[in-house]
């Protein structure tokens, strides 16, 4: 259908401030109604760099230390140098917890499993290591809800009216949701979070659960082009941008690692100057801070299955005029 494993596809792309669009497919294999640009993906991991705006929001209002251990605030990791870990750590994937929180493999739940997963084990000791994880991630979403005193979810509906984000959201209307996997222990999974430990969570958590569409995912890419300023208001402050492009870790795979973005991830950025994220069920975007261009490539690749779906080089050709 467009060269990319799954059923639907949103894109958008801005070239010298041109944007192009483009929709296909259906939300599932079972629908024969084509997908429209109001139907909403599931974003997964692309919730990482909304959770990482918010999280320098606070620091831009001096509410939070990049620097400072994290532990008088939230109990975050357990082990030789838990009490080290800072929100510089957290959004750099170098604070020493483990990839993800498998707990929910054996039943755990709800506010156990938020415990469990917060409280893992540390891998390497804080700023010695960089490994991609979600549980950091969590830890960061637990963090603004300490800071800010409010749900994330609210905290996060802030950010998007700034973004001008208008669909962004953790709780889809099921007809207008693409679909994802054919689960075994779930069904078709449509309307809910794909991702199986947000799932067993059961609340809007920091690393993946967002919904939105291919304009709500760009509203977040002009910002970052645009120095923080959102189409309804500053989101961030120039600092902040900076910090989200910058790279401060070098990942095994050869990529910079700034705070809550990817810099020139040649897996799927290709040749591109660019910074971005990507997302488990087929998501991804890219910013270029050199020319301000940047794209959105929105996929359920993982519909009806996962087995299989490598988009990396459909990344690749996608992105490849950041290059």
């Amino acid at each position: 259908m467009n060269g990319a494993p799954g059923s639907a596809w949103a894109s958008l792309r801005s070239i010298d401030g041109v944007e192009e669009r483009l929709v296909l497919g259906t939300a599932s294999d079972e629908e024969r109604m084509p997908v429209t640009p109001a139907h909403l993906f599931d974003l997964a991991s692309l919730t990482k760099t909304f959770t990482t705006v918010a999280a320098l929001r606070l620091v831009d209002a001096g509410l939070l230390g990049l620097d400072e251990p994290v532990r008088p605030l939230l109990a975050v990791g357990a082990g030789d140098g838990a009490e080290r870990i800072t929100l510089r750590h957290l959004l750099t994937h170098t604070s020493g917890l483990p990839a993800e929180g498998g707990a929910w493999r054996s039943g755990l739940a709800g506010d156990e499993l938020r415990a469990r997963v917060i409280g893992s084990d540390l891998l390497a000791a804080p700023g010695t290591a960089h490994r991609y994880s979600d549980v950091g991630f969590i830890a960061v979403g637990a963090l603004i809800e300490h800071v800010a005193r409010r749900p994330l979810d609210a905290v996060i509906a802030e950010v998007a009216a700034l973004l001008g984000a208008s669909s962004l959201t953790w709780r889809p209307e099921p007809s207008l949701a693409v679909a994802t996997e054919v689960q075994p222990h779930r069904g078709l999974v449509q309307g809910e979070v794909h991702d199986e430990l947000a799932h067993a969570l059961g609340r809007p958590a920091g690393h993946a659960g967002l919904f939105g569409t291919a304009d709500d995912v760009a509203s977040l890419a002009r910002m970052i082009r645009d120095d923080g300023a959102g189409a309804e208001g500053r989101a961030l402050s120039a600092d902040g941008i900076r910090l989200m492009t910058t790279p401060v870790a070098t990942a095994d795979a050869g990529y910079g690692q700034a705070l809550g973005l990817r810099v020139h991830d040649a897996a799927w950025m290709g040749r591109a100057d660019a910074v971005g994220h990507t997302g488990f069920t087929g998501t991804a975007f890219a910013v270029s801070p050199r020319t301000g261009d940047f794209g959105v490539l929105l996929t359920n690749r993982v519909h009806p299955t996962r087995e299989g779906t490598d988009v990396s080089a459909v990344r690749r050709e996608f992105f490849s005029f950041l290059g």
